[in-house]
Formats: C-alpha cells, sequence, structure tokens
C-alpha cells in the first residue's frame, strides 16, 4: 500500500501536469485561433499618388531612393537618373492588398525568419503630403517553397506573403540590401528605325557611311500615310561617289543595334568626360534621320567589371548628360566593315 507521503507526491505531479497541458491547449489557441490569412497592406498605392520611395536595409535605410520628377520618376540615390516606371508599378501592386499567414510573434525567433534589424530589407513610401503611406519589413524565403516572411514595423508578428516580394526589387535569394541599377531606366537610344536614312561609323578603321536607298520617292504634300507606306521597304548602299550594293539582311541589324540601345549601366554624369575616354571618343555612331536629325553616339573605354558593377564600354548621345555603358555585344553588331555587309 502506498504512504501517505507517496500519494501526496503523485497528487501534486498530476496537478502540475494538468497546469502545463492547460498553458499548452491555451497557447495553441492563442496561436491558431487566429485567422489564417491576415491582411497587412490595405488598399493599393499608384505611383502618380507617391511622393517618395525609399528602399534599405539595415546600415543602409535610403539605399534606393525613388521620386517622381516633371519628366517622370527618377532614381535619385543614383546620379538622379531615370527611374523605370514599369519596376515602380509593379512594385507598388505586389504590395496592394498584401496579406500573410501568421508565423510567430516571439520577437528571439525574428532573426530565423531574416527579420531581425539589421537584416530585414524595408519598402517605405510616402505621399504627397509627406506621410508615411505604407511600410514593410521584408525577410527570408521559406525553405522548399515560395513567399517571403514580412512584419510591420514596430511588430513582431511574422507573416509568410506570397508572390515572392523581394523579386520586385531585384533580390531573388536571400535577402540584400536593394540596389539602384534594378530600378534604372537603361533606355539609352530609342529612335523609330524606318526614320533612319542613313547610318554613319568612324573607328580605328576609318569612316564608312551606309544610306538606305527606298523603291520610290516620298509623295509631295506631307501625306503622312503615303511618305510611311513610300519608307517602308528599302535596300542599302555605300554612301560616297560609287554607292556599292549592301545585303539589307546584314545592314538592317546594324540599324538595329544603333535604333535601340539598352545599356547594362550608367555613371556618374559629373564626372569629367577624360574619366570614361569620352573626352576624344574612339568611336561614334551617326544615324542620320528624315528631319535632318542627327543622333551621335560616342564611344568610349572600356568599364572592367567590379563588383556588382557590369563590364562593358562607356558610351554618351551627344548632347545628353547620361554615360552608359553598352556590351561588347552591342558593339559588335553595330561597328561592322563594308567587306562584311556586301551580298553574298
Amino acid at each position: 500500500m502506498m504512504s501517505r507521503k507517496t500519494l501526496l507526491m503523485l497528487a501534486a505531479l498530476v496537478v502540475v501536469l494538468g497546469g502545463i497541458s492547460v498553458m499548452q491547449s491555451l497557447g495553441h489557441k492563442r496561436a491558431t485561433s487566429r485567422e489564417a490569412t491576415v491582411a497587412l497592406l490595405a488598399g493599393e498605392h499608384k505611383a502618380d499618388e507617391l511622393s517618395r520611395i525609399v528602399l534599405g536595409r539595415g546600415a543602409e535605410p535610403q539605399a534606393v531612393v525613388l521620386e517622381p520628377g516633371p519628366d517622370g520618376w527618377r532614381v535619385t540615390s543614383n546620379f538622379n537618373a531615370r527611374a523605370s516606371r514599369e519596376r515602380i508599378d509593379a512594385l507598388l501592386k505586389s504590395l496592394a492588398g498584401l496579406a500573410g499567414e501568421f508565423r510567430s510573434d516571439r520577437r528571439e525567433v525574428l532573426a530565423d525568419y531574416g527579420l531581425a534589424a539589421d537584416a530585414a530589407v524595408t519598402i517605405r513610401a510616402f505621399g504627397k503630403d509627406g506621410k508615411e503611406v505604407l511600410a514593410l519589413e521584408v525577410g527570408n524565403r521559406p525553405e522548399g517553397a515560395g513567399g517571403n516572411f514580412v512584419k510591420l514595423p514596430g511588430k513582431d508578428d511574422v507573416y509568410l506573403a506570397q508572390g515572392g516580394v523581394l523579386s520586385q526589387l531585384g533580390i531573388y535569394g536571400a535577402p540584400e540590401t536593394p540596389r539602384p541599377r534594378y530600378f534604372l531606366d537603361l533606355q539609352a537610344v530609342q529612335e523609330d528605325r524606318a526614320a533612319v536614312d542613313a547610318i554613319r561609323l568612324r573607328d580605328k578603321d576609318g569612316a564608312r557611311e551606309f544610306v538606305k536607298a527606298f523603291a520610290a520617292p516620298a509623295p509631295a504634300g506631307g501625306d503622312s500615310a503615303a511618305t510611311a507606306s513610300a519608307r517602308a521597304t528599302w535596300e542599302w548602299k555605300t554612301g560616297g561617289g560609287k554607292p556599292q550594293n549592301l545585303a539589307k539582311t546584314k545592314v538592317d541589324p546594324v540599324l538595329n543595334a544603333l535604333a535601340s540601345v539598352h545599356a547594362n549601366d550608367l555613371d556618374d554624369p559629373a564626372a569629367p568626360a577624360a574619366a570614361y575616354g569620352l573626352d576624344k571618343p574612339s568611336r561614334e555612331a551617326t544615324l542620320v534621320m528624315a528631319d535632318g536629325r542627327q543622333v551621335v553616339l560616342e564611344f568610349g573605354a572600356d568599364r572592367p567589371a567590379a563588383g556588382d558593377k557590369p563590364g562593358g564600354t562607356w558610351m554618351r548621345v551627344r548632347g545628353r548628360p547620361e554615360v552608359w555603358v553598352v556590351t561588347e555585344f552591342m558593339l559588335k553588331n553595330a561597328f561592322k566593315q563594308v567587306s562584311e555587309l556586301k551580298p553574298d
């Protein structure tokens, strides 16, 4: 028969276990009684309603600053360069009505979600009155799944948001400091190829000109439809006193390379031209337009790749401030010799 002391010890143990069970039940109820999906950001914010978007992380809270100007959005943290409106709109669309599934409210485990103060990527947007209208902290991706862990500033509640918020910042892996280059509008040149009359090239091999030859002259009287029709079909010849026929299938790619130039980066326009080899450009390409304009592309020295900065060749359009970095592939497509462009 059990002693009185043993019975008392067993009774105490039952009470303790019962208390633990109650606490676990309450804790479980607390965690699971929350709604499966919680709306974190209300409504949708349009770019035209905002005065500023600020992206950062840890010690760099303003790594990327985007602000609207009279001629569109600018990356004011990166030489006040033109910003891609398409990417700004995509970011705001991904945040519209953002919802998440509850994961934790324990401050001590925020680091496990990539949401410690020095690790989370921060997104803030401000209205026209300068007041903050949107703020979010973004952490890791869940292992083996999509989306990102997120939380609101000043809160410990962690949620899993689907859709991948970081991908809209150009971050496709673990959280890292946002980079301005993702939001740059890198379209350095965009001209209508049908409006080009001639191409002039100059490099170490000399100068050469390629001229469009139209099947029929443009009609007099300024009929725009008839003029466009007459200019829609062309062949190519060399310029100068003794024109040579060139292969359209070979010269058109040269035109394409020069009429639409997408750079892979840009540099500080305030630096001296000599720093980029643009004080004395080693190569030039000129688009002679039907309206009399000449779009002159000047090419300088090569920029080596360094860190997250891609390599390439510095280029600017004469009369414009931007200093672009273009690829070797673009240059190879543009600077062709006459011998490479003759019919087979």
